[in-house]
């Protein structure tokens, strides 16, 4: 049986007397269970699908126990992000709070919470070292080769180390949003290809690459896709769209040992990975990530 005790203990910080409380819906219940079955502290499951006022219950734990949340992401579209957000806390909650990753399977899940600390933090710190308005170099491999400017790297707390403290699991990234204009050169994703989403619309669904795909980079616009299937399909669906949804927006870097999946909310988080985003959604309607493997992240 997994070990989730990593969960309450390692990320969590909770005491043996401190209660547990998964929120969670009918198919994410199988691995609700096995959390509660394999964890020290008292712990109570509470199915989102059967109870409706499912705050009278949490309102009352104190702020040394914890509030578990697990919900598929159909769920949480639907219902869940009514209460439940990843980043704070629901209305009238005191307790320690645990948001795991949407839609993550247990084995990603499992990967990701066995991941040293000293690592992520390691991370972290290297990111984070590189000041506002910085200019990076992003080479890989694969053969990513690209400048651009940042404007600092921000990362959620993947830990609770106090009382009524939050935490998104496993951990999963640090970001950077990337300056206008600021981006020149060659990015090449082989490991995923996210989805391409337009005002909710879906219009591709790529996962694992099947060949390199390789982005040129222009004065922070796409300018050329090219590969295999998928980049030919990539670029079909993404040059049909306004200009501004081919702009380079983000740099983020994964912060968990996790096995690629194709699923980009895992992908996206694995360490040994960064991530490109491209496209903003509060102004084009879309946001589309990218990961390549084992890239290198330079100040020039």
């Amino acid at each position: 049986m997994m070990d989730f005790n990593l969960i309450t203990e390692k990320w969590c910080n909770l005491t043996q007397a401190a209660r547990v409380v998964i929120v969670t819906d009918t198919d994410s219940l199988r691995t609700a269970v096995k959390i509660q079955q394999s964890i020290s502290n008292n712990c109570e499951i509470i199915n989102l699908d059967e109870i409706e006022n499912v705050l009278t219950s949490l309102i009352t734990l104190s702020e040394s126990d914890l509030v578990m949340a697990l919900f598929t992401i159909d769920t949480y579209v639907s219902r869940a992000n009514r209460i439940f957000s990843p980043f704070y806390k629901p209305q009238g909650v005191k307790s320690k709070y645990a948001f795991i990753r949407l839609g993550i399977s247990e084995k990603s899940l499992f990967e990701g919470l066995e991941t040293r600390k000293e690592l992520i933090y390691s991370k972290i710190k290297e990111l984070h070292s590189y000041p506002s308005r910085s200019r990076l170099r992003v080479t890989s491999k694969a053969g990513t080769d690209i400048t651009l400017r940042i404007t600092g790297f921000t990362t959620c707390d993947h830990e609770i180390k106090a009382d009524g403290g939050i935490a998104f699991l496993p951990p999963s990234e640090t970001s950077a949003e990337v300056l206008s204009d600021s981006a020149n050169g060659r990015i090449v994703a082989d490991i995923t290809v996210g989805q391409l989403y337009y005002k909710s619309e879906l219009l591709g669904y790529f996962g694992l690459v099947d060949k390199p795909v390789t982005l040129t980079v222009t004065n922070g616009f796409i300018t050329e896709i090219t590969g295999g299937k998928i980049a030919r399909e990539l670029k079909e669906n993404l040059f049909l769209l306004p200009e501004n949804c081919r702009n380079l927006v983000e740099l983020g870097h994964g912060l968990s040992k996790m096995t690629p999946t194709g699923l980009i909310g895992v992908d996206e988080s694995i360490i040994d990975t960064c991530h490109f985003g491209i496209g903003d959604s509060s102004v084009c309607g879309m946001h589309l990530d990218i990961v390549t493997g084992n890239p290198k992240i330079m100040k020039e």
